[in-house]
Order: structure tokens, then C-alpha cells, then sequence
């Protein structure tokens, strides 16, 4: 299904229709605790068998999910996405999470000294051979220790930290070569919406990968285009941003 479509379709459905029919899956707003500056929260997507979501770049056929959280006292709200895997199907490769994700969330109040609430909304993609429509609408309330912080901090763990493992950038035909100062086991790139980076090769020299920049007319196209790479450390996240030369 054409992503566009996709989207809008989720946008129109109400939201008790889209519950009784989102049996594969349940969600939930969790609520953590105050540091004194920000509200930590979450948004929880727990996944039946063989059932996934999206990261924010969802592959070559995925939907990203769509967070917004609203209400009184709010000056801003920051969403992390936690490390995906890569998921190879039939129908090309996407880039998500199977079982269950929590996306953690950061809420900076307009006076630290007031309460906040606050009401969060989603739609996303849920698939297995095929995708189901989703979306969950939840209000929170804060307060200063939550037991439900726990949860909210192992994720949060899991969000890619920035780091320095690319040392250089190289173009060479339609591959975008990257040379590496540390042992990776994938890597995630985010560039212009028009192209997609497949899956890297490892194996062609040692510390470096090779990946496939599919739709790319020309390498010039890419000259100076600055490139948002995540990376899977053997289960670290870590994430830099290279401009290719």
C-alpha cells in the first residue's frame, strides 16, 4: 500500500473502530517521574507473535509511527526512538521492533512548579504478512516518582547515543562506502526521502561498508548532503551525522 494512502486511512479511522479491530497488539501511555525539569514519559506497543512496528525510518515499505502529545503546561516535548533490528521479509526490508517497544518521551513544562497532563495520540503500522492499521489515544498524569519509571529508563537505554565510529565517506559508483573505527553489525542511514540505503556489506575490505544508495541517478546528487547514520554496536546504539565528500 502506497505510504500517503496509508497514512491518511489511519488519520480517518475512529478510534474505537481501530481498538476492537487491533487484536494483534496493545498499547499504553506510561507515565514516569519528574527530575525537576522534565516529565519522562513513554508510549508502549506490545506485539503478538511474528507481529512488528516501525522505527522512524521504517525500510522500503513500512509507516513510521505518528506521536503527538498535547495539553496545558507543556513547553516542549522531545520523542527517542530506540535501536530497530532489520527485519528481511518477502516484501523488501523493514526497519523495526517484534514483541514489544517503548518509545520513550521527554516533557519540559512551562513552570516546573505546575502539574502537568497530558493527552498523547498515535497511529502506526502493526504487520505480519500484512499490516493492520493502529491507533491508541491516552491521557497521562504526572507525578514525582512513578512506579512505572523502570520501564521508561531500560528503553531509554536503548536510544543510540551519538558517537565518533565514522572516520570517512566515500562515494563509489552507487555505493556509499564508509570506513569504520570499531566493530559494527549494521547501519541504519537517513538521507533525502527520494533514496533508501540498503543493508551494508562488511565484507569487501576490512573496516569498511559498502551500501547500496538505491534510486541515485548520479553521485553528485549525494556531494555534500548531510547523512543521518545510526549504528548497531553489537547491541549499543550509536548514532553520528557525516556530510558525504
Amino acid at each position: 500500500m502506497d505510504r500517503r494512502i496509508f497514512i491518511s486511512t489511519l488519520m480517518s479511522l475512529p478510534f474505537s473502530a481501530t481498538a476492537r479491530a487491533a487484536l494483534p497488539w496493545k498499547a499504553e501511555f506510561v507515565v514516569g517521574g519528574f527530575d525537576g525539569k522534565t516529565y519522562a514519559a513513554g508510549f508502549r506497543v506490545i506485539m503478538d507473535k511474528d507481529w512488528k512496528t516501525y522505527w522512524r525510518n521504517p525500510g522500503t515499505a513500512g509507516i513510521p509511527p505518528h506521536i503527538e502529545i498535547t495539553g496545558g503546561n507543556l513547553a516542549s516535548v522531545t520523542i527517542d526512538f530506540p535501536l530497530p533490528k532489520r527485519i528481511i521479509e518477502e516484501s523488501g526490508e523493514a526497519l523495526g521492533y517484534h514483541d514489544e517497544v517503548i518509545f520513550p518521551l521527554t516533557l519540559k513544562p512551562i513552570d516546573a512548579t505546575k502539574p502537568v497532563a497530558a493527552h498523547l495520540s498515535s497511529f502506526f503500522g502493526i504487520c505480519a504478512v500484512v499490516c493492520t492499521p493502529a491507533k491508541f489515544e491516552a491521557d497521562g498524569k504526572f507525578a514525582l516518582d512513578n512506579p512505572q519509571q523502570f520501564l521508561i529508563t531500560k528503553w531509554q537505554m536503548r536510544v543510540p547515543q551519538p558517537a565518533q565510529f565514522i572516520t570517512a565517506t566515500h562515494l563509489v559508483d552507487k555505493f556509499l562506502v564508509l570506513e569504520l573505527n570499531q566493530p559494527i553489525i549494521d547501519l541504519f542511514v537517513e538521507g533525502p526521502d527520494n533514496l533508501y540505503f540498503r543493508a551494508p556489506d562488511f565484507s569487501k575490505e576490512a573496516g569498511k561498508a559498502w551500501i547500496k544508495v538505491e534510486r541515485l541517478k548520479d553521485t553528485k546528487d549525494l556531494l555534500g548532503i548531510d547523512l543521518r547514520i545510526t549504528a548497531d554496536a553489537n547491541g549499543q546504539g550509536l548514532e553520528q551525522h557525516v556530510v558525504v565528500a
